[in-house]
Order: structure tokens, then C-alpha cells, then sequence
């Protein structure tokens, strides 16, 4: 693949993963059952109807992390500015708690590409957590410092696979669409997102095999080195 001068990337699956993904949401569990009168079963299923709704939220837009989850908890009778604000903040801190890190072999092919003069960024959605935790996350785990670019669902107002959010990402970095490739792992925003735009695309599956029925990629990484023999630079 000749010409490419900016590689973007997911985030989620593709350069992070959980390290206990149920530990994070049993602590969100367990900060509504501090500001609602619920048991387990109950706080875990308005958990899972605040996520429901989130990412429906997230499919049209998504101007802040919480916009989906926050009418679902607040039917509950949580709605004094403080509880709120308490409850975000351990809704959106349960994976600093939790721990994540980086897949293997991207922080060494995110070196390898900077050291080739490829311009970086990151196009994100954002779930429970939203773009000032993920920065945190993605300096713990050494990957912050080679992404030029960073643009989150919540801070631009736009998710995947909305053009606009592509768009930030490539004027930021300086390139067309076919002078970049986005590598993520999931089809339809993902894929089909950078595809819409007319940029390439990679779907990685070494943390998550998306085998919906949404369009596949023309390449399909099991690791993220073999990005580096793509793009010639092995």
C-alpha cells in the first residue's frame, strides 16, 4: 500500500483492552446502590438499560459520555447536582480502578511508525468513559506520547461512523483520505466509517472477532505488527 502518510486508530479492542471489564461495572453497580435504594439483581439490571440506552445515544450522537446513561438513573430519583456529579465521576473512573492495557504489540508498531515520519491519531468513541479518563488510560499503558491527534465522541459531539469525526482527525494531521488508513475493530463504525470518507481500512481482531454482517475490511489484521508489512515498513 503506497502513499500512506497518517494511520488513525480505535481505541477500544484495538489499542486498549480491559484488564477486568466486570470489576469496572460491578463498582458502577455498586455506586448506584449507594445513591439508590436497590439490591444487586436491581442495580445490575438498570446498569445494563443505562448502557442500552447509552449506545443508542452514541449511534445518533454524542455530545457527552453520560448523555445516554444519566436519564435511565435519574428516573430513579437521583437528581440533586452533587449526587449526579459523584455518580459520573465513579461511573466514568471505574476503569482507571480497574485497569487496562495495551494490546500486544501496539505500542512497539505505533513506535515503528513514528520513527517512520506516519502521523498518528486516535478517533474514538466513548462509552462510560469518556476522553479525559481514556488519556489517563492511554498514558499508563505508554501509547499517549505517539498520538499526535486524539478525537474523542464526546469532546467532538460526532461518534463513528459519522464523517465528521474522521474529518477532524485527517485535517489534523495533514492528510486525504487515501493518504490514510484507520485501523479498528469494529464493521459498522469502524469499517464502514473510514470507508464512507474514503480513507482504507484494517479491522484488527486480535482482541475482538466482530463477525456481524456489516461490511468487512479489504485488510484484516490478527496483530498489530502486520500493519508494518502493509504499509512496506516491516
Amino acid at each position: 500500500m503506497d502513499g500512506i502518510r497518517a494511520v488513525t486508530y480505535d481505541c477500544w479492542g484495538t489499542l486498549l483492552k480491559d484488564k477486568d471489564w466486570e470489576g469496572a461495572m460491578a463498582d458502577r453497580a455498586g455506586a448506584l446502590r449507594r445513591f439508590v435504594d436497590l439490591d444487586e439483581q436491581e442495580a445490575h439490571d438498570l446498569l445494563v438499560e443505562a448502557w442500552a440506552k447509552h449506545d443508542d445515544a452514541g449511534s445518533r450522537s454524542r455530545p457527552s459520555a453520560r448523555d445516554g446513561w444519566l436519564p435511565t438513573v435519574s428516573r430513579r430519583g437521583i437528581s440533586d447536582d452533587e449526587s449526579i456529579a459523584q455518580l459520573t465521576q465513579e461511573f466514568e473512573e471505574a476503569s482507571l480502578k480497574a485497569g487496562v492495557e495495551a494490546v500486544d504489540g501496539a505500542g512497539e508498531t505505533l513506535a515503528a511508525l513514528h520513527e517512520a515520519n506516519i502521523r498518528l491519531a486516535l478517533v474514538c468513541d466513548t462509552g462510560f468513559t469518556p476522553g479525559r479518563v481514556v488519556r489517563r488510560l492511554l498514558d499508563d499503558a505508554g501509547l499517549l506520547a505517539y498520538l499526535e491527534v486524539l478525537c474523542f465522541s464526546d469532546e467532538v459531539g460526532v461518534p463513528k461512523p459519522g464523517n465528521e469525526i474522521f474529518a477532524k482527525a485527517l485535517a489534523e494531521v495533514g492528510a486525504g483520505p487515501r493518504e490514510a488508513i484507520h485501523i479498528g475493530d469494529l464493521r459498522r463504525t469502524d469499517i464502514a466509517g473510514a470507508r464512507d470518507i474514503g480513507m482504507h481500512a484494517a479491522r484488527f481482531r486480535g482482541v475482538h472477532d466482530d463477525k456481524s454482517d456489516a461490511p468487512e475490511a479489504d485488510i484484516v489484521l490478527d496483530r498489530h505488527p502486520q500493519l508494518l508489512e502493509v504499509l512496506g515498513l516491516a
